[in-house]
């Protein structure tokens, strides 16, 4: 939507918890953000069937993952 897009460029909040479902609450929140009229995923974060992102490893350190997505946010 072209106003939401108007007011978080202006805010500069491009980036959000995008709350996907009122029923499931916080295990349905994902992170994302827009870039210009296209909502999605930082790099390496997009787990969708089109992207090419390298799926995240069981062995990789939550300490790792973490400094992983703060580095977005």
């Amino acid at each position: 939507d072209f106003q939401d897009y108007a007011i978080r460029n202006l805010t500069k909040t491009m980036e959000m918890i995008w709350k996907g479902s009122a029923n499931l609450g916080e295990q349905s929140w994902l992170f994302t953000g827009i870039l210009p009229r296209v909502y999605t995923a930082p790099s390496s974060f997009c787990f969708d069937y089109r992207c090419r992102d390298e799926p995240i490893k069981v062995s990789l350190s939550f300490e790792t993952l973490l400094t992983n997505i703060l580095m977005f946010a």
